[in-house]
């Protein structure tokens, strides 16, 4: 039915694109219109657009002015006699600047769709203009030759409409941009240009940077300056400002956190950000979230390091225990075969079940041991493991604890946990010299109980005691009873203490043992991590690069450090902290192109509410996609695509070689280098951007090796040399399956750009993470049921549709995952927009009169709701005064009268009134002493001061320029010492 349906009417994509065609149209007749025109007037188009746009809403701007000067004076604009704002009013004029701003954007995005052929038109122009013109970009001289195709303008129309644009490889998506960024630029708020790293940020800027200046347009990359600089201000001021997604995210952390002056703000408001790779940055990245984080008081580093010598002891016999295993499993499995040889079943069943239990204790032992592997690669092996497992794991895995005793820990690689046993608890105690108490935790709850209930007791006794001393009068008694009743509770209340020591002690005990066994099992050197100048540097496995600055969370890096003995370095505690998506929803308008997102079209539109538009190719794809090719082990794999490379190296033609780890692009680079073929490598260690983008940009030339991890190099063009194309195209050689199917279909798409020829072709094997955890059996199967010889090689589309299963399983979980994190941040985010929102309003002086007011209204609420009922007027009183010294008196009989919402009325008055006359009694000797500083002869007389405020508890530093604090008459003092005060 669902195709019947998408006959008729097309599909999402299909209707999306037909209805933008029209534009492309419009935009080709207004540029043929320009043709004529001098560089002179087409610039000159630019200051006539603002010019539309400003008409547009002007009456709106009008209309905000006259509301903001009236909450700036606090009188009502109808009010003869000066009667002032009261607090409704105020949040009435509040709504009213909602109202405007909600139309002033519906305004300026329907001018901007009216604006749309006639400036899209301009971008093209000035592209054609700029052909055959050169200048440096990147670090290259580049000579200017993109006019953009009607693809290319469609592409651009997607943008505006916050959507995504899905194009592949080679399509020009840095072009695309051009066009809606010249748009909506024009509003004059700003547009970010988001990329995923420093150096594509820097290039593109300088690209595009003489289009958009040409147009009258300002450029500037933040990543260029340090941050909170004077400089990166003026980036932010630019119309077009490039930078990477971490450096906007943490500058609107470091915005809303230390800042206590607005003039010292980077970001203006988010108006309109296009995110370059964008499932990169708000898909792959957005598990990671943005923290800026500084030192604890206590730090726990000499935990790491006191335990990490009894762990790797622990983990180096859990080695030993599981090699034990392996070799077990063996003898049984070649008992086994001799006992079916021998026709005896029985014995055989019983063989076969002691071989499935080694391999299942060998696997939650040591899933990564390579004696291991190669077992399972055995004919019905993992058959046998997995067989094993599923019987242990029935009835909700009560028997599993059978299975995980006789370690020392155990691992479950799918949810990526490790628990010790006692065994483990035992050992680690013994080989750390300390009691195996020390290594579990004391059950809190019950302990409590039992001294809740000892205390209960041992009162009971002495009542008892007591009753039964006749020598004591009825008020020693009592004393007694009160005096020894409390060294009673004393010493309980110290043995509470001394229990919740002790809990705490042994769970950050516990915690760092946790953290070090996930160091030696989880986490591999060249893999996951790599040391550089005496650090751990953590590898993104997305891509490949280094991620400078970051660490992993909960002691786990610490852990890593003393595993590796590098210097171990303080924990940090959490200082501000957001999640790239909630960053990302802070825009108006939010847009982003890449080569691949229509796999996670669902999670786009969930999150972000935005469509992935797939853009049809300018020419059509002629790449081969080759089925994957599935050998038994790593080694066969390996020699596989070494000789594979070999083939490509001896026909001329170039190939790429993408892998999944560090290690994987070192053992392939040694093999080559043992073959004698010349090639290059890209790897985390290698990864500097610059010489990463000059590397891939050479992968296309005859007879070109080149190794790269993941996609090391995305956003670089493998442009073919001359002759390559004969050869056919570049290769590409996937050496494993990535848990995303976006990570392979970005690397097949590095081949095939423009209507290149190429090809694809991945190589697997049944040792590779993904076929171990999730698609393996299946094919293991088969592989057990052809009986294949080593070395030997199977290739289906069945197998590829089995791995995308397993991949889209993964994807799923992964959805999950970010699904619930966002969710769990969506709780801190609605207090973050609270707390952010008070500032701000604090640093530019907008809402700050009703924000103050507002908690002063609360405040006295909540008095009148705890005194009003009980009738405690006079210990109200006593709390105005001693609270916000006022000193409020009225007679009962008017209390009662006004009921509880009428006399907080009534002291929210008397408070507001008493509040605006202190502000005035200040404001007089401040300006007369401001006065004299201005009117000083001084030449160092300086432009600011500092005045200090206190309560008698604490002391408020204000900062206040003299020039404003005299022609404010004063009231710049008052603004100062509030805003002092919310911001503290």
């Amino acid at each position: 039915m669902l195709q019947v349906f998408k006959k008729i009417f097309g599909d999402k994509n299909e209707r999306a694109l037909k209805s933008y065609w029209p534009l492309v149209e419009q935009i080709n007749i207004e540029f043929d219109k320009l043709a004529d025109l001098t560089d002179e007037q087409l610039t000159a188009k630019t200051p006539e657009f603002k010019k539309r746009i400003a008409d547009a809403v002007t009456e709106i701007e009008t209309d905000r002015k006259e509301i903001q000067e009236q909450l700036v004076s606090g009188i009502k604009t109808d009010s003869s006699d000066g009667e002032q704002l009261s607090l409704s009013d105020r949040h009435d004029l509040y709504d009213e600047l909602d109202e405007l701003d909600t139309e002033w954007y519906s305004t300026i995005e329907s001018t901007l769709e009216e604006l749309l052929p006639e400036v899209f038109a301009v971008a093209k122009d000035a592209c054609r203009r700029m052909v055959g013109k050169s200048w440096e970009a990147g670090g290259q001289m580049i000579t200017w030759e993109m006019v953009p195709y009607d693809v290319q303008l469609l592409g651009g129309i997607v943008l505006h409409k916050s959507n995504i644009a899905e194009m592949k490889t080679g399509e020009g998506k840095t072009l695309v941009a051009v066009a809606p960024v010249y748009l909506n630029a024009l509003v004059g708020k700003g547009v970010h240009l988001v990329t995923v790293n420093p150096y594509l940020a820097q290039r593109d800027s300088e690209w595009m940077g003489p289009v958009y200046e040409f147009l009258g347009m300002t450029v500037d990359v933040i990543d260029r300056y340090e941050p909170h600089t004077p400089e990166r201000s003026k980036a932010y001021k630019s119309d077009v400002t490039y930078g990477t997604n971490n450096e906007f995210g943490f500058d609107y952390l470091r915005d809303n956190s230390f800042v206590v002056d607005r003039n010292q703000l980077m970001q203006r408001k988010h108006y309109f950000a296009i995110v370059d790779e964008v499932d990169s940055v708000l898909i792959d990245e957005a598990r990671t979230p943005l923290i800026i984080s500084g030192p604890v008081p206590e730090s726990d580093e000499t935990q790491f390091q006191v335990l990490q010598p009894s762990v790797e002891r622990l983990v180096y016999s859990q080695q030993k225990l599981v090699a034990g295993y392996v070799s077990e499993a063996e003898k049984h499995l070649k008992n086994r075969d001799d006992a079916v040889e021998a026709g005896d079943t029985k014995k055989a069943t019983e063989y076969e079940n002691d071989a499935g239990l080694a391999l299942l204790r060998a696997h939650r032992g040591f899933p990564k041991n390579k004696k291991l592997r190669k077992v399972l690669a055995g004919v019905g092996a993992e058959q046998l493991k997995l067989k094993t497992e599923y019987f242990y794991l029935q009835d909700n895995g009560k028997n599993m604890p059978f299975v995980d005793d006789e370690l020392y820990f155990a691992f479950d690689e799918k949810q990526r946990s490790i628990e010790m046993s006692e065994k483990g608890q035992t050992y680690i105690a013994k080989v750390a010299g300390q009691d195996s108490e020390m290594f579990v935790l004391p059950d809190l709850g019950d302990n409590v109980a039992v001294l809740e209930m000892e205390t209960e007791t041992l009162m009971a006794e002495l009542e008892e005691t007591l009753a039964a001393d006749e020598s004591l009068t009825d008020d020693k008694r009592s004393n007694k009873l009160v005096n020894d009743g409390r060294v009673i509770r004393n010493e309980q209340t110290e043995k509470k203490r001394q229990l919740y020591t002790r809990y705490s002690e042994r769970a950050a005990r516990l915690h760092a043992v946790e953290q070090l066994l996930k160091a030696y099992i989880q986490f591999e050197k060249d893999t996951e991590y790599i040391i550089e100048d005496g650090k751990i540097m953590i590898v993104d496995e997305h891509t490949g690069r280094v991620l400078s600055g970051r660490r992993y969370s909960d002691g786990l890096h610490q852990a890593i450090e003393a595993k590796e003995g590098v210097k171990i370095n303080a924990s940090t505690q959490t200082y501000a902290t957001v999640t790239l998506q909630n960053y990302f929803r802070l825009y108006h308008k939010l847009a982003g192109m890449t080569g691949t997102a229509e796999t996670e079209a669902e999670e786009f539109f969930k999150i972000y509410e935005m469509d992935v538009i797939v853009i049809p190719t300018n020419r059509p794809i002629v790449r081969l996609d080759l089925d994957d090719l599935i050998f038994k082990s790593r080694r066969e794999k390996y020699n596989g695509v070494v000789e594979k490379i070999r083939e490509y190296h001896d026909s001329g033609q170039p190939v790429l070689v993408g892998t999944t780890t560090v290690e994987t692009s070192e053992t392939l680079s040694r093999m080559l280098t043992r073959a004698g073929i010349k090639h290059n490598v890209l790897n985390a260690k290698q990864d500097r951007a610059k010489t990463e983008a000059l590397i891939v940009s050479e992968a296309g030339q005859i007879g070109a090796v080149t190794i790269a991890t993941n996609m090391a190099g995305r956003g670089t063009d493998i442009k073919l040399g001359e002759g390559v194309v004969e050869k056919g195209g570049l290769a590409i050689l996937g050496t494993e399956r990535h848990e995303s199917r976006r990570i392979d279909l970005q690397l097949r798409g590095r081949a095939g750009r423009q209507g290149d020829p190429g090809e694809s072709q991945f190589y697997v094997s049944l040792d590779d993470n993904l076929m171990r955890l999730f698609g393996s059996d299946r094919v293991a199967k088969v592989m057990d049921r052809l009986d294949m010889e080593e070395g030997a090689v199977i290739t289906h589309p069945w197998v590829n549709k089995s791995i995308e299963r397993a991949q889209k399983k993964i994807e799923q979980n992964n959805f999950g995952i970010r699904k619930r994190q966002l969710e769990y941040d969506d709780v801190l985010n609605a207090q973050r927009h609270v707390i952010y929102d008070r500032r701000n309003h604090a640093l530019t002086g907008e809402r700050m009169r009703g924000e103050l007011m507002d908690m002063l209204q609360s405040m006295i609420d909540e008095m009148a709701k705890n005194h009003f009922a009980d009738g405690t007027f006079n210990e109200m009183r006593d709390e105005l005064l001693r609270t916000i010294a006022l000193d409020f008196e009225v007679d009962l009989e008017t209390i009662a009268s006004l009921g509880e919402e009428g006399l907080a009325d009534r002291v929210f008055e008397s408070a507001n009134e008493m509040y605006d006359q202190k502000r005035s009694a200040l404001a007089k000797p401040f300006l007369a002493s401001m006065k004299q500083v201005m009117e000083s002869d001084d030449e160092r007389k300086p432009e600011k001061v500092f005045v200090d405020f206190t309560d008698g508890t604490r002391i408020l530093r204000a900062v206040v320029p003299v020039e404003l604090a005299v022609s404010s008459e004063g009231q710049e003092v008052n603004d100062a010492m509030e805003r002092s005060a919310m911001l503290s």
